[in-house]
């Protein structure tokens, strides 16, 4: 039982730092493409989790194993960008949008290639290929981090990415609606901490039953 718990411990960690990295790098090769120097005059524009740990070591070393622990799977990073220097032909909210979207995609992409990459291993598995069993652990807890990590971003709440989307597609200056998240949002953010759980519970549960009946025919 305590081996077992180490390695979820393990394999969990390993799966929520990749998971932020893809995220994170999703934002700064959108915003480099788009004309942004900012993510590469930072030495962001990598996929070299140890830049991360280096930047922010709270939100990519500590977060992800208390989440390990609490099954809570987030992290707290942040890629520096700045739209305004974006091509001409791109409008700022543009930009805005485009960057910000650019991680949770990256996530959802991840989760699919995850997926079928636990079917492979899994089919290996069977085959008696005993080496790839670690890699079937690892893809599951892939697919897991990076669909929380995509759902968790597209809350439109501050700082999350669905905010600063909500934000550059509202007309204006948004209203009352985004002041009313940026006042309170810290508030909204530690609610939906609490309630993760429950709200995504059902979710989980689906995407487990649907990689088991995908296992299922690759195991004879």
């Amino acid at each position: 039982m305590i081996d077992f718990d180490v390695r979820q411990v393990l394999v969990s960690f390993i799966a929520i730092v990749m998971s932020i990295t893809v995220h994170e790098f999703a934002h700064a090769f959108v915003a480099d493409r788009l004309g942004d120097d900012t993510p590469r005059r930072h030495g962001r524009l990598t996929l070299n989790p140890i830049v991360l740990m280096r930047a922010y070591p709270f939100g990519s070393l500590v977060v992800p194993l208390i989440g390990s622990f609490t099954g809570f799977l987030a992290g707290w990073a942040a890629t520096p960008v700045n739209p305004a220097k974006v091509r001409r032909d791109i409008t700022i909210r543009k930009a805005e949008v485009l960057i910000t979207a650019a991680g949770p995609i990256s996530n959802g992409l991840f989760a699919l290639l995850a997926f079928g990459l636990n079917i492979g291993f899994t089919a290996l598995m069977v085959r008696g290929h005993t080496w790839a069993e670690a890699f079937v652990y690892l893809t599951r807890f892939l697919v897991f981090a990076n669909v929380l990590l995509m759902l968790f971003n597209l809350v439109p709440i501050p700082p999350l990415d669905g905010f600063h989307i909500l934000k550059a597609v509202s007309p204006g200056d948004g209203g009352g609606a985004v002041r009313f998240l940026e006042q309170y949002g810290i508030f909204l953010l530690l609610l939906l901490i609490v309630y993760a759980g429950r709200l995504l519970g059902p979710l989980f549960g689906s995407i487990a039953g649907l990689l088991h009946s995908a296992q299922s025919l690759v195991v004879p």
